[in-house]
This record gives C-alpha cells, sequence and structure tokens, in this order.
C-alpha cells in the first residue's frame, strides 16, 4: 500500500513540475515576445520563432536544474552512508 502511495506522489508531483513549468514559460515567453501588449490574433514567422527559442531556453534551463538536482541528491545520499 505504501508502494502506491508513493507512486501516486511522484505522479502528482510531476503533474505539478509540468504546471509550473508550462505557467512559467507561459509568463517569461509571453512577455519577452509580445511585450505589453495584447496577444495577437495571428502569429506571424517571426513570432513562432521568438515562442519557440525563448521556449526551448526555458525547457533546456530546467532539464539542466533537475540534472544538477539529482546529482546533488545522489552526492549528500552517498555522503550519508
Amino acid at each position: 500500500m505504501k508502494h502506491d502511495q508513493a507512486e501516486k506522489f511522484v505522479y502528482y508531483l510531476s503533474q505539478a513540475v509540468v504546471q509550473m513549468l508550462q505557467t512559467q514559460i507561459r509568463k517569461t515567453c509571453f512577455s519577452k515576445c509580445f511585450g505589453e501588449s495584447s496577444f495577437p490574433d495571428y502569429l506571424g514567422k517571426n513570432d513562432q520563432i521568438c515562442l519557440a527559442k525563448c521556449m526551448d531556453r526555458m525547457i533546456e534551463a530546467h532539464s539542466i536544474v533537475i540534472k544538477a538536482s539529482q546529482e546533488m541528491q545522489q552526492n549528500l545520499q552517498s555522503q550519508t552512508r
């Protein structure tokens, strides 16, 4: 029973992280690419490129942070043994 609860917890936690990443991407990339103006009805090529590049950078940064935190966790675990 505890294993099932742990799996559910990890699942819901990962879902929350994905939602937070999506929200941060929206806030950051839309502000960067469109500024204070409202979202346009049509995305031009430059708008699409700006959003794609910004999203790629945000996802790459997220991956780097996840990898670093996993390495830190492994280091801490090996030190406590």
